[in-house]
Order: C-alpha cells, then sequence, then structure tokens
C-alpha cells in the first residue's frame, strides 16, 4: 500500500497536466478527467485510512551541507483524517461543476485548475515538514487566483482575484517567518524533528517559539 500517498498527489497533478497538453481541446473530456481523478483520490484516501502511520522520503530536494529540506510524505491519524476530509470536499466541488460549468466555454480551463488545486492540497496534507508544506501552500494560492478569475472578463472577477493573490501573499510572509525563525531556533523545519526536540532547547526560546507559531498561523487568515 505504499503507493497511496504517491497516487493520491500525483493523480489530480496528472489531470491537470492532460488537460493543459491537448485534453482541453474536449471540455466534457477535460470534466470528465479530472472528476474522474477526484473521485479515485477520494477512494484512494479512505484506502489510506488502513495503513500504518509512516514516513518516507520522495525527494531530496535541496541538500546543503548539514542542512537538507526534502519532499516526503507524513502519514499519520491527522494526515489521514484531513485527506478524506478534503479529496471528499474536492470530489463534490468537481460533480457539482459539472453541471455548474456545462455551457461555459471555458470550461476546460476550469477543470484544469481545479485539478491543480486539488493537487495542491493533498501536498499539503501530506506534507512532512514546513517547507514542502509551504511551496503547496503558494501551489493553492495560484490555483485559487485562477479559478477565482475564471471569468476574466468580468471586472468584478479580475479584482477578486488580484485582491485575494495579494491578501495571501501578506499572509505568505508571516508564514515564511514563521519557518524560519522555527528553523534558527530548532535547526530543522521537519515536523518529526520539532516534535522530538528536546524541552531544554525549548525552554529559552519560548517567546521565539510562540512568535514562530503566531506567523506561520498567519497563512491560515
Amino acid at each position: 500500500m505504499d503507493y497511496l500517498p504517491h497516487a493520491i498527489l500525483l493523480l489530480p497533478l496528472a489531470a491537470a497536466a492532460a488537460i493543459f497538453l491537448g485534453v482541453r481541446r474536449s471540455p466534457s473530456a477535460s470534466a470528465l478527467l479530472a472528476t474522474a481523478s477526484a473521485l479515485v483520490t477520494l477512494v484512494l484516501a479512505f484506502l489510506m485510512k488502513g495503513q500504518a502511520d509512516a514516513t518516507a522520503t520522495l525527494l531530496e530536494w535541496i541538500p546543503a551541507g548539514d542542512i537538507t529540506l526534502d519532499i516526503g510524505f507524513k502519514i499519520d491519524a491527522h494526515s489521514k483524517g484531513m485527506m478524506i476530509v478534503v479529496t471528499l470536499v474536492g470530489s463534490l466541488v468537481h460533480l457539482f461543476s459539472l453541471g455548474y460549468m456545462k455551457d461555459d466555454p471555458g470550461k476546460a480551463r476550469y477543470f484544469a485548475g481545479l485539478a491543480l488545486f486539488m493537487f495542491s492540497m493533498t501536498g499539503i496534507v501530506l506534507a512532512d515538514n514546513f517547507a514542502m508544506m509551504f511551496v503547496f501552500w503558494e501551489l493553492v494560492g495560484v490555483s485559487s487566483y485562477l479559478l477565482i478569475g475564471h471569468w476574466f472578463q468580468k471586472n468584478s472577477a479580475a479584482e477578486a482575484a488580484k485582491k485575494a493573490f495579494l491578501v495571501n501573499r501578506i499572509g505568505d510572509f508571516g508564514f515564511m517567518a514563521g519557518i524560519l525563525l522555527l528553523w534558527g531556533v530548532v535547526g530543522s523545519v521537519n515536523f518529526d524533528d520539532l516534535e522530538k526536540s528536546p524541552p531544554a532547547l525549548a525552554e529559552p526560546h519560548a517567546g521565539l517559539l510562540t512568535a514562530a507559531a503566531l506567523c506561520a498561523s498567519s497563512a491560515a487568515r
């Protein structure tokens, strides 16, 4: 069952790439492909519920001496539960959009953006470190911008997309500051390392760690 996290993460990305690379010529096929990928990820999320907790490195992203940033998965009770929530809501949005966007001329582009959004959200849930989470959070911002501004011909939609993009960047600055503070105090942004950090390290830096938590949470606002 080790393939489940990989499949959950990559299926929406593959659907988005396929639509962008050619399936968009058939809006109906694009919609069905994106919806099918969302439904399959939902089934896989339920299957992952029975999988043992694990942490795995998918790719060594940035090696720099003693400091490394990886693309990896953390499978635990929290990620399993949130994955079901994310894929369930995403699947329902896809199913609703089949009817809502039925006659929209930009349907293929919309479903490509929706698949990209699903990929970004699953990446956040599976991330085993703050750096990976930040990258996928940025992808959520990009896909949100594309979806909010889907009807870019309307001034209201274009302005709403710009507003969402700018507001998110403010939160992202706080998120990045929180990650850097954690890195400075603990020497790692990996979730397992943060959980295992000794209390003796945290006590003299309680103020910095509190500030880091507040900064990191600012992105969600």
